[in-house]
């Protein structure tokens, strides 16, 4: 009796993945495949696992589908799943790019934000007295009294301004690695991010059962 070992492959999978319109996905595309024969390796990268759409939409694709097409398409092996258990894939036609548009729509995000953020500093210097604060300050180390004393409240604006700018950036940091580190707001971005392509992958595969 003769026994033939099954060569292991492993493919480590993406959580996510962008398609154009009509464009058929391969494992190679999904996901880092290794294995310790290069014949099969490449055999496997090969194996188409998504047929293109002609449509705009999202959709998903399995580890258990994408094991069961590299089984049928290539024998004697054994496929091992590293990663996530599904992929989010989204078909998408090409963006073209508009620079002026993109401009605008920068340009307005920036003031709508920065309008919003004056606003509730001025609404939280308001709530607090901060004027009568910044008078009382200005007695104590002069020992004078006057209104609106532009000798503090400038600094504590411009100091405002650069506080928040440092809060959500790494720029000041000497450490390259502190400067390499996400912000506050890009962390927030990823999550938020995160949070969408879970809850579209989860009501994909509502649908499907």
């Amino acid at each position: 009796m003769i026994v033939i070992d099954k060569e292991q492959v492993y493919i480590n999978l993406e959580t996510k993945y962008s398609v154009e319109l009509n464009s058929h996905i391969y494992v190679e595309d999904v996901g880092e495949v290794y294995c310790k024969n290069d014949s099969i390796k490449k055999k496997v990268e090969k194996v188409r696992i998504y047929n293109g759409k002609d449509k705009e939409m999202y959709d998903y694709i399995s580890g258990n589908e994408i094991t069961t097409k590299v089984l049928n398409a290539v024998e004697n092996i054994d496929v091992t799943i590293i990663g996530g258990p599904d992929i989010l894939l989204e078909v998408k036609g090409k963006e073209e790019s508009n620079r002026l548009l993109n401009f605008l729509k920068i340009s307005f995000v920036m003031i709508v934000l920065f309008l919003g953020a004056a606003a509730a500093i001025i609404n939280f210097y308001e709530d607090v007295n901060m004027s009568k604060s910044m008078e009382k300050i200005y007695f104590t180390i002069t020992g004078m009294k006057k209104e609106n004393p532009l000798i503090i409240t400038i600094p504590l604006s411009i100091g405002t301004g650069l506080g928040m700018f440092a809060f959500f950036s790494r720029i000041f940091s000497f450490s390259k690695r502190r400067r390499q580190e996400p912000g506050p707001m890009e962390l927030e971005l990823y999550l938020y991010d995160k949070d969408i392509e879970d809850n579209i992958l989860n009501d994909l595969k509502k649908q499907k059962n």
